[in-house]
């Protein structure tokens, strides 16, 4: 069997080697942690510019489906960037133009419950009277300086804003 040797103290070569290998650990460890905090971040803006979308595209649907119920008025629904239409009360018998801009007020309405801030826009097709245009358009902070891309002839998407829009035949 053999003996170990036993330095005397303050010659051992290792010495303070258990220090720098916690420090490692840690430096390690924390490079971990901040990993997974941005990745909780890009996680949280991923899904509110997603939540925008889905919001956007169920108003969307909702529009269309009111205009299928009054189709017999679609050239009264327009609305141009930022216009809001006058409030009108059709729980007595009205007319179907003021049916339709019964809609879009209380449409318009529902937008800015569900999406403050965001602007909207109706629009005939110029190639087809029968296909409207519906857009929105909202401030996303998470993408800044944002350029509209390939948007459909009529759309003009206001500068620095996402813009969800959908042609229906209602």
């Amino acid at each position: 069997m053999q003996q170990l040797k036993s330095h005397p103290p303050g010659t051992r070569r290792s010495a303070g080697w258990g220090l720098t290998e916690a420090l490692v650990a840690m430096s390690v460890l924390s490079m971990g942690v901040l990993a997974l905090l941005w990745l909780q971040g890009k996680t949280a803006l991923a899904w509110r510019s997603q939540h925008s979308t889905e919001q956007a595209a169920w108003l969307v649907q909702d529009m269309a489906e009111r205009m299928r119920a009054n189709r017999g008025q679609l050239e009264a629904y327009r609305l141009d960037w930022g216009q809001t239409p006058n409030n009108l009360d059709c729980s007595n018998p009205c007319s179907l133009v003021d049916w339709a801009w019964a809609d879009l007020w209380a449409w318009t309405r529902e937008v800015q419950n569900r999406m403050p801030g965001t602007q909207t826009h109706i629009w005939a097709s110029s190639s087809d009277p029968h296909h409207i245009g519906i857009a929105l358009a909202w401030r996303d902070p998470d993408k800044a300086l944002l350029e509209s891309t390939n948007p459909p002839p009529g759309l003009n998407c206001p500068a620095q804003h996402l813009c969800y829009w959908v042609h229906v035949r209602p």
